[in-house]
């Protein structure tokens, strides 16, 4: 079963490439979200995220976190790739810095977090506060996105996307214990609330991110983020690491700080382009300097 684990968790990487590509490419063309989803490319792209979601959970049921997290975290790995290739470009040494860094720190930080926490029951008061620190970094990173531009603007968003993103969990983890304690009631269903709301908030931050900056930045930024808001919620508000020594978590913070930089040095080293949505070109195009600070994105 752990094989066929890795296996998901790998398709679901590819699935997380092509899907983020394909949504990219009409993203950061279409001046708001409602129009993007009426293209067959963007339907497919979400077709493809759905699949690949479909896969990891799946995956996270058949091995531990710590053989599936660290494949998933292929996916940054890929979709650099085939950025170089649709660019026609060679990885050079500052992106492959970059992205070593992200793969050591995310893989080094999903490991020490699955030795090292245990699962413990969600409180229905736990997920609320959980909910309200989320909802104010999604603030924060709201507001900073309305004041920058270009990269930076692209950095704020998915980290707000990545956030959100990263609170999914706890809320399925309470929702399916609420379910198995309690049945149906008001409370499970306030709770898949909380989740749908999660996950429309960190999609659409998402898309928006897409509109300033290339694929490569905004899924090294969800490849990061993502966990490291899923573990600081279990073991900092649930309480998942009982037993957690001072070296641990220095080692967790450090590993945590290796993938930040990586993340932020591929914002800076990731060439800008724009890609074509004609049928006839499949490949995107470089974009001017000029395009990349005056970038069209989605209306709020």
């Amino acid at each position: 079963m752990t094989w066929l684990a890795i296996g998901l968790a790998l398709i679901n990487s590819c699935c997380f490439t092509a899907g983020t590509w394909l949504q990219y490419a009409v993203a950061v063309r279409t001046p708001s979200l409602s129009a993007a989803a009426r293209r067959p490319r963007w339907l497919a792209g979400l077709a493809l995220l759905g699949a690949g979601a479909t896969c990891q959970v799946t995956a996270l049921s058949l091995a531990p976190v710590s053989v599936v997290e660290p494949a998933g975290v292929l996916g940054i790995v890929f979709t650099v790739m085939l950025g170089l290739r649709v660019r026609g470009a060679r990885l050079d040494r500052r992106t492959a810095l970059a992205l070593v860094a992200v793969l050591v720190g995310v893989g080094s930080f999903a490991v020490l977090a699955a030795l090292h926490t245990v699962p413990t029951e969600i409180g229905t008061e736990s997920l609320i506060v959980a909910g309200a620190g989320v909802a104010g970094v999604v603030v924060i990173c709201l507001l900073l996105g309305n004041v920058l531009d270009g990269r930076a603007r692209c950095l704020a968003m998915g980290v707000g996307g990545g956030t959100a993103y990263g609170c999914t969990s706890t809320f399925v983890r309470a929702a399916t214990e609420r379910f198995t304690t309690h049945g149906v009631d008001l409370t499970l269903l306030g709770m898949l609330g909380g989740l749908v709301a999660t996950v429309l908030t960190g999609f659409w931050l998402v898309q928006r991110a897409h509109a300033d900056g290339p694929p490569e930045s905004t899924v090294a930024n969800l490849t990061v983020m993502d966990p490291l808001v899923a573990v600081g919620i279990g073991v900092g508000l649930l309480g998942e690491a009982p037993g957690l020594t001072m070296p641990i978590a220095g080692l967790g913070i450090a590993a945590a700080l290796i993938a930040i930089v990586g993340v932020v040095y591929l914002y800076r080293t990731v060439p800008p382009y724009l890609p074509s949505l004609s049928s006839s070109s499949s490949s995107p195009t470089p974009t001017s300097p000029r395009q990349e600070t005056t970038p069209c994105h989605p209306s709020a």
